[in-house]
């Protein structure tokens, strides 16, 4: 099943938190650094063309109440790009989604044959994978929105994606950061490209020096698993325009936590018009160029 979670830890799947492993010591020998990094970017590029990645989305549509008709064909309510022109209806009831296979299409969930009416989504019931062909599909949540998210699993990004381009490896870009833990609730406010705002908590504050000046990102997560959405001057010109993520693991024994931007990565919108990505919080926009870690994407 596919698990809805809410906030911007839905991006943190469990291939995207092994990107973040301690590959990055400062002192470690310039050519096995390159070496682990191109590792790293091998991970990366997998997964990111993997069945479950996000390079293969090849729709978003939101569902309206009662019944949305879905399928290829001009005359349904929700016209998939490709695949049969009749797939089914889709049902929605409040925070509650059944669908009704067409009879003519072999169709599945989540593995299992399909022939009458199932429920594969609302309280306190993941969303199920529904597949006919080589497409998939399933319901996603956002903020008081239900829509269904449409892979194409033969899509030609997945050809055209060979190499995610990115700055030179520089260890001078593994920057050492203290941890300061907030001692009272501290909830930072994180546009989403939808233009919706989610309040996230932050465990705390990462204090770093940089150019004679201290300078401050406010993680989510906890302390054990820290990530950051963050801004700086490159966006929009050598990195993609909204912004960069970075896991920054677990806080060390002492209190600091290691910032590899060598590891800062695109979001998922980077890769796909289909995403609903995370921004950049007000307090995560660096005054300067962070010239490490992932560039934007050209297709």
């Amino acid at each position: 099943m596919y698990k809805i979670i809410s906030g911007i830890w839905f991006f943190l799947s469990v291939p995207a938190l092994l990107l973040s492993c301690n590959l990055n010591l400062r002192d470690t020998d310039p050519d096995k650094y390159a070496e682990l990094l191109a590792e790293w970017d091998s991970v990366r590029l997998r997964h990111l063309k993997s069945p479950t990645g996000w390079v293969n989305l090849a729709g978003l549509f939101w569902l309206q109440e009662g019944e949305n008709s879905i399928g290829s064909a001009e005359t349904n309510d929700i016209v998939f790009p490709r695949g049969p022109g009749e797939v089914g209806v889709m049902i929605l009831n409040g925070q509650d989604v059944v669908f009704t296979p067409s009879g003519e299409i072999n169709i599945r969930a989540d593995g299992d044959d399909v022939s009458r009416n199932i429920r594969i989504f609302g309280r306190n019931r993941d969303a199920e994978l529904l597949t006919v062909d080589s497409i998939g599909f399933f319901i996603i949540k956002r903020g008081e929105r239900i829509g269904i998210r449409l892979r194409d699993y033969i899509h030609p990004r997945l050809d055209k994606l060979q190499i995610i381009d990115r700055y030179p490896p520089d260890q001078g870009w593994i920057i050492k950061a203290r941890f300061i833990e907030s001692e009272d609730e501290l909830i930072i406010r994180v546009p989403d490209v939808l233009g919706e705002i989610n309040e996230e908590k932050a465990p705390g504050i990462l204090e770093f020096e940089y150019d004679g000046k201290v300078r401050r990102l406010y993680p989510t997560g906890t302390r054990d698993n820290l990530f950051v959405i963050f801004a700086d001057d490159t966006n929009a010109l050598d990195t993609y325009g909204g912004g960069r993520f970075l896991s920054a693991g677990a806080v060390d024994s002492n209190g600091y936590v290691l910032l590899d931007f060598n590891k800062a990565y695109n979001p998922p919108c980077a890769f796909s018009p289909y995403a609903t990505c995370p921004l950049p919080p007000a307090e995560n926009f660096l005054p300067f160029g962070i010239t490490a870690g992932e560039k934007a994407v050209h297709y």
